[in-house]
Formats: structure tokens, sequence, C-alpha cells
């Protein structure tokens, strides 16, 4: 068996040269064979797709527009200092920005469900944490106060089985805690890495916030022109590459979670889970590069160069970290790739049905987030 696993490929191999196939994935069936007699098989072969990618003026794209200045610069502080508040006891109503600990137990018609009860858990009234109306239901109420709430399951909840229903919940606080806010001072000022004083902290923060919403802003222009450009290329995306794909999207989750290190067989896992992915993000990478054949997109030292200088600036030591970057091959090649991907996209953007849409800094900051953690 082992000089036919030599030969079959030597041999599929120079078929393929000499035919000049571009190859995706390879399946070959092993006929009936008997000694003395040519080596029978039949080499299955799936091709990349040949496709033209046209009528980029029908891609509709929504641009992000966020308004930034000294408002939402000052409630990014205002923020800041909420995140290193302490917590006193007191004995009056729930307000917004009060620590409580309350006992709840949730029902959908009557019925108590699963997960939707708690003993002592903390919440931060007006942070977000519970469902929508959740924390709205506790302002007002006092110490060893027990009262029944009724709200409604967003429609996109992860629990599909709670998605868009309405359920009561029983709460009872337990204690109410005031947050005492600190003081923007050299010691305030210093948690951040910050040196100088209150002006050079509000620049350092506007700076801070001007960069990370450039990133948020082009990654969302980006993904409308990606799937702008999926939605106009017609071609059958091969299965072997889909196939690939999810094994490494197996293999990254194992590595995550940290099955790897107790030799979990990725193989348990359905290959349903990951095949919507999978297949999404092997034709976006068959249709830019597609475009980028056509277009002949480069990038330039002075492009990737450019690139690196905005990214360091988000570190401590800007400098220490370009230098270690520019010796890491990889990251470089990843960059040329950012490169080529934002002139694509701006090329794009020159012919495609372009809107401008106004958006909240903060909302665009919280459905990035939201974003990141679901995997996206």
């Amino acid at each position: 068996m082992e000089v036919i696993s030599d030969i079959i490929p030597q041999k599929y191999t120079k078929a393929i040269q000499d035919e000049k196939l571009a190859v995706a994935g390879i399946e070959i069936d092993l006929k009936d064979n008997k000694a003395g007699e040519p080596l029978r098989f039949v080499a299955n072969l799936e091709l990349f797709p040949e496709f033209e990618v046209s009528g980029f003026d029908k891609i509709q794209v929504k641009r992000p527009v966020v308004e930034l200045g000294d408002k939402e610069v000052k409630q990014m502080i205002a923020n800041l200092r909420k995140q290193l508040a302490t917590f006193k006891d007191v004995e009056r109503a729930v307000q917004t920005d009060d620590k409580v600990v309350i006992d709840f137990v949730g029902k959908l018609d009557g019925e108590v469900f699963e997960g939707g009860s708690a003993a002592g858990s903390e919440i931060v009234i007006g942070s977000g944490q519970m469902i929508p109306g959740f924390e709205d239901g506790i302002i007002g109420m006092s110490k060893d106060q027990e009262k029944t709430i009724t709200v409604t399951f967003p429609g996109d909840y992860q629990n599909k089985d709670l998605a868009g229903k309405e359920a009561q919940f029983d709460i009872t606080v337990k204690n109410i805690q005031e947050a005492e806010l600190p003081e923007i001072d050299e010691e305030f000022i210093a948690k951040f890495g910050v040196k100088g004083g209150v002006d050079t902290f509000e620049a350092e923060i506007k700076e801070n916030m001007d960069r990370e919403l450039k990133f948020i802003l082009q990654r969302k222009v980006k993904e409308q022109v990606f799937n702008g450009l999926r939605e106009i290329a017609e071609f059958d995306v091969p299965k072997a590459l889909i196939k690939r794909e999810i094994d490494a999207a197996k293999q990254n989750l194992v590595r995550q979670m940290g099955g790897a290190q107790q030799n979990f067989d990725v193989n348990q896992l359905p290959d349903n889970l990951f095949e919507a992915n999978a297949k999404q993000k092997v034709a976006t990478s068959l249709v830019l590069d597609n475009v980028m054949s056509a277009q002949k997109f480069e990038a330039t030292d002075a492009d990737v160069d450019a690139l690196l200088e905005e990214i360091v600036q988000a570190y401590e030591d800007p400098a220490k970290t370009k230098e270690e970057i520019k010796k890491n091959e990889k990251e470089i090649n990843n960059l040329k790739a950012v490169v080529i991907e934002n002139k694509l996209t701006d090329w794009v953007l020159g012919q495609a049905q372009v809107t401008d849409q106004e958006e909240d800094f903060f909302e665009v900051i919280k459905q990035n987030m939201q974003a990141q953690q679901a995997g996206f």
C-alpha cells in the first residue's frame, strides 16, 4: 500500500500539470487491482471556479457617519470613572448607577423556566447587564422589597426558546449600594498610563477614541463591500475548500477550549455547526482573489509602513513595537493583505451605491463588542 500511495500522486500530478488544471480538491477511487496487472484508479478532481465579477454599481453600502467631539470625550471619561467607582451601602430607593444585590425567579406563563433564576446576583443599574426593561423595573425599589416585573426577551436572544417571549420575574432586593466616583486627578490619570495633567489625559482619550472608531468603521464598510461582492458574483464554492475550512475551524475551536491538551477528537464535532461560516469565508476569499487579480492591487512598503505606524500608536512604546513587528514576516504579510483589502474596498466604493448613515459613537462601540463576543 505504501508503494501505491507513492505512485498514485505521481500519476495524477503529472496529468494535472499537463492539462494545467486549477485543482481545489482530489478524491481517489482505487479500483479492484490484481497482482501483475496495471494499477487502476479514478481521480475525481474538483476545480477552482472560473468566473468574472461585474455589476459593482449594484452593491449597496450604508457608510456610518459618527460624531466624535467634546461631548463624546467627556462621556467616555465619565464611563471610565464609573469603571473605577467604589460602592457604599445606602438606605434609600434604587437609582440609576446603583449596585444592587437581588434574588429573582423567572417565569413563562406562570412556570419557572431553566436558567431564569438566581440568588445574590449583583447588578449595576443602567449597565445593560440584563435584558431590556429588567434593570428599569428595579429602579424605585427599596431594600427587602419584593416586586414582579414583566419584560420581553429580544427577538434575537441567544436562547431561541426564550427569544421574543414575555416573561415575569419575581424580584427581591437584598442590598443597595451607591457609586462613589473617583476624582479626575493625578492618581486617576496614572491608572491609564498617561503622564501629564487633565488636558493631556483628555487629548489621549480623544486620540484613542478616534483610532478605535476609524478601524471599526473601516471594518463595517469592508464587511458590506465583501457581502456585496459575494452577491454579484455567481459561482459554485468547491466542497473540498469548504471541508478544509470546516476542519480548520474545528481545530481552532478545540485549541481555544483547551481540548488539544486532552487529545479531544475533533471529528466528534458535527460539520453542520461550521458549514455556513466556512462556505461564506471560502466564497469571500475566492471573490476577493478574483477582483484583486483583475485589478492588480499592490501593497507598497510605504503603504505597509503607514498602516503599521497607525496601528502601533495604541501601544505604550510605539517605536519599539513597530521594530518588533517589522522583524516578523508573518505580521508584515498580514499587513500587506489588509492594505490590499483597503484598496479594493475603496475601489468598489467608488462604483457602489453609497449612502451616509448617522450613528452614535457609543452604540457603534457596543455593537462592535457584541460582534467580537459572538465571534464575528
